[in-house]
């Protein structure tokens, strides 16, 4: 047999694979290009690489190269880059799947700081609530006065809506915390209102019920009291209900019986208006000052307020509980409070108080499944339905309002005010027995927020309530002889809401929401597989490590004779 190299007096034992002679070789030398699947058989034969062969005493040169067997280098770069790829697609999948990074990160930015995009939108909102004011118009309160009649009967009247633009002015950073005064400025929408801005109303003189009410509780001494009568007489026997057009109502007018109060209630200054209006303080004038948390340092305090008009607590009520300013404005929440077993509180200025809101159900908004929390149904019961409504009662006298008001005439500047839900909502019976043409409505009267479950900001809401004025007066005061004391007078019902979001904040809430849901989805999709590609590689890798035989090189008996004859 001739071998490789040409050499027919050396018998070379016979390769049963494939074997590429891969060059002109020297004499005496072969070299042979074996494949990965061939083996050695031959006892005392080398493996790959390249050495001496000798098989039973036959020497010769070969150079044998193995291909698909890895290097050591190699196989140990490979094992890396899996196990990096395993750790890492494992802790995506982690984060991904077990975490709320891509949230936390949204919520991150939604923090009130200096000069960013959050604290642009919030010192200037694009979003404008609407102000519906519902008007009680007395029909017939000259026939009551005259005995002709015995109940007053109410007609309720508009509604008159404005648009509210909001402004938040004088703002000052301290840490973590923000202070500012809130400029609102209201704006007639004619198009909206049931009704024009000069109709002409009877409603309660408010002035001169105001005047009578702080006198009775000053302890003013009947001589006193007889003197501002006179006065009352003097100045055209003012009646207890004035006619007036709703804007003037509403927005301010001049009124004797204030100039002539000022003498009796001024020492004490009880009295700040130079002209009374319904809502003449809350137009183009600046609010008390608020300081709230940004969320800077702890993200579940944000829009907390921490102080009121530099206070950090109230101090009209008789509880640390009802004088708690824990609250928000109703605009955002913190996420951690965003708990359907938790209650949620927004405070009310106007009420000097906060009120409770209580997850009610799911709903869907724009296409987006919110959180409704609504204002419980006993938040104006009396103390005997809802004990912890203790602290509103007036300590002193130890007397209650009757359920379905609250009193809050100590934040009225000693005006008798008290309120209620429209109508007399779910109120103490009485209260409807007294005057006619009230119709409580449960679905109509209602006050809730739907809030968006991750970024905590109310998408949509409304707030319905109703303002009192409770007539106290002495026998001094002829003008009201006619109304019984304690009588709540209802005057109008206030619904502050938010009907639609501008389209270009639809917009973003919609593809904040779904996708950063979509972008949370995709990226575990991607970590699991990678984990489970990774993982089998990995795995593959490392039971697949072993060494294999490169060549078979197989004879015959009489071919190792007749090799050992010629040699």
């Amino acid at each position: 047999m001739e071998n490789l190299n040409g050499d027919k007096n050396t018998a070379v034992p016979m390769i049963t694979k494939d074997v590429e002679k891969v060059s002109t070789p020297a004499p005496g030398v072969g070299k042979v290009l074996i494949r990965e699947d061939t083996v050695l058989t031959v006892p005392g034969c080398t493996s790959c690489g390249r050495g001496q062969f000798t098989c039973s005493g036959v020497q010769k040169q070969w150079s044998a190269l193995c291909w698909g067997q890895q290097s050591d280098k190699k196989y140990y770069t490979l094992l890396v880059v899996l196990s990096t790829t395993f750790v890492l697609s494992l802790i995506g999948t982690i984060f991904s799947c077990f975490t709320n990074t891509i949230n936390d990160a949204i919520l991150s930015n939604m923090i009130i700081r200096n000069n960013s995009m959050a604290f642009s939108l919030w010192e200037h909102p694009t979003v404008e609530p609407l102000m519906k004011v519902y008007l009680f118009n007395y029909t017939n309160w000259e026939q009551v006065r005259d005995g002709d009649e015995k109940k007053l009967h109410v007609e309720e009247v508009g509604p008159y809506v404005y648009s509210q633009e909001l402004d938040r002015v004088n703002v000052e950073f301290d840490g973590d915390q923000l202070s500012f005064q809130e400029l609102n400025n209201f704006r007639y929408i004619p198009e909206k209102t049931n009704g024009a801005y000069y109709d002409q109303v009877f409603v309660p003189n408010l002035p001169l019920l105001g005047v009578v009410s702080m006198s009775v509780g000053m302890n003013l001494s009947p001589f006193a009291q007889m003197s501002l009568n006179s006065a009352f007489d003097w100045a055209n026997h003012p009646d207890p209900f004035a006619k007036l057009p709703v804007h003037r109502f509403l927005w301010g007018y001049d009124d004797s019986i204030i100039n002539i109060a000022i003498p009796f209630l001024s020492f004490i200054n009880q009295w700040k208006f130079k002209e009374f209006g319904l809502l003449a303080g809350k137009n183009r004038t600046l609010s008390d000052r608020y300081t709230i948390n940004t969320g800077e340092k702890n993200i579940d305090r944000m829009n907390i307020i921490e102080k009121f008009d530099g206070r950090d607590h109230l101090t009209y009520w008789g509880s640390p509980e009802c004088n708690s300013l824990e609250a928000t404005d109703g605009s955002i929440f913190p996420p951690s409070q965003l708990d359907k077993n938790k209650t949620l509180y927004v405070f009310y200025p106007q009420l000097c108080r906060r009120l409770p809101f209580r997850f009610e159900k799911e709903v869907e908004t724009y296409g987006v499944k919110l959180l409704r929390y609504k204002m419980p149904v006993n938040v104006f019961d009396d103390a005997k339905h809802n004990p912890a409504n203790q602290c509103y009662c007036e300590i002193d006298t130890a007397t209650c309002p009757p359920k379905g008001v609250i009193n809050v005439t100590d934040c009225t500047m000693g005006a008798p005010a008290l309120v209620s839900f429209p109508h007399f909502n779910l109120g103490d019976p009485f209260l409807l027995d007294r005057i006619s043409g009230l119709h409580p409505d449960p679905l109509k009267h209602i006050s809730y927020l739907d809030i968006h479950p991750t970024l905590g900001i109310a998408l949509k809401g409304k707030s319905s309530l109703q303002l009192n004025i409770q007539v106290r007066k002495t026998n001094y005061f002829s003008n009201l002889h006619f109304l019984d004391q304690g009588l709540i007078l209802p005057i109008a019902w206030i619904e502050m809401g938010v009907d639609e979001l501008p389209e270009s904040l639809q917009a973003l809430v919609y593809h904040g929401t779904f996708s950063t849901a979509a972008a949370q989805l995709g990226l575990s999709v991607i970590c699991i597989l990678t984990l489970i590609i990774s993982s089998l590689c990995l795995c593959l890798t490392i039971v697949g490590r072993r060494k294999k035989p490169c060549v078979t090189l197989k004879k015959t008996p009489a071919e190792i004779t007749k090799n050992q004859d010629s040699s």
